[in-house]
């Protein structure tokens, strides 16, 4: 239970500093997915297998707490992936901004595998053009493991059918990524279903044997 401590921490301070503020004042919100094969960062977290996932948030003038978990399979005896985060978005006319802390957690595995980030990320908006920059500071590793940083930047533009979306990012001792991709949302009664289909490539630091490239796809449903 060691490794879901400061997750039940981060969980309990959030709530105490909220307990004066009415229910009705705290948005809730989540959603399920399924996806052909889980990717992170250019490479696969199942092997290329499907996952299913699932996430909550709670959010109040800006700031969010939240948790989501989804299967994975990697060499170890690692079988799902738990991540809470905690942070602070918000926009100034068409442009956004967002700091969060999160844990990446592997309560299965015996060998631990858990690290945490903390990202800054900035978006602007503009017609039908959206555009985001984000870094993650690799800020600690369990067993004194390598504490690397992410940087990525996306762009996306909406057809009214079909939506293209494009990224770019890169991970320090690891490798770069970049995928291209289209999506589209649909309302159903305020709620959504969010369908997805991309390329991902991944080139790997360690050469070409880590080299990764997939197509995949994923439904959304957020509530």
């Amino acid at each position: 239970m060691k490794k879901l401590s400061l997750a039940a921490l981060i969980a309990l301070s959030m709530l105490g500093s909220v307990s004066a503020v009415q229910a009705d004042e705290i948005g809730i919100s989540g959603n399920v997915g399924v996806t052909s094969n889980y990717m992170w960062r250019g490479m696969t977290q199942t092997k290329d297998d499907g996952a299913i996932s699932a996430e909550i948030d709670f959010d109040y003038n800006g700031f969010y707490l939240g948790a989501w978990a989804a299967n994975v399979d990697f060499d170890g005896d690692e079988d799902y992936e738990l991540d809470v985060y905690i942070g602070y978005g918000n926009s100034i006319g068409n442009f956004s901004y967002d700091v969060n802390y999160l844990k990446f957690l592997y309560p299965s595995s015996d060998d631990s595998t858990d690290f945490d980030e903390l990202t800054v990320g900035l978006g602007y908006e503009i017609d039908k053009l959206s555009l985001g920059a984000s870094y993650s500071f690799g800020v600690h590793t369990e067993n004194n493991g390598a504490k690397n940083d992410y940087a990525e930047v996306t762009a996306s533009y909406d057809f009214d059918v079909v939506s293209l979306d494009l990224s770019y990012g890169d991970y320090e001792n690891t490798g770069d990524n970049y995928s291209a991709g289209l999506s589209k949302s649909f309302d159903i009664n305020g709620n959504a279903i969010d369908l997805a289909v991309a390329y991902v490539d991944f080139d790997s630091d360690a050469g070409k044997d880590g080299d990764e490239d997939e197509v995949f796809a994923s439904l959304t449903y957020s509530f």
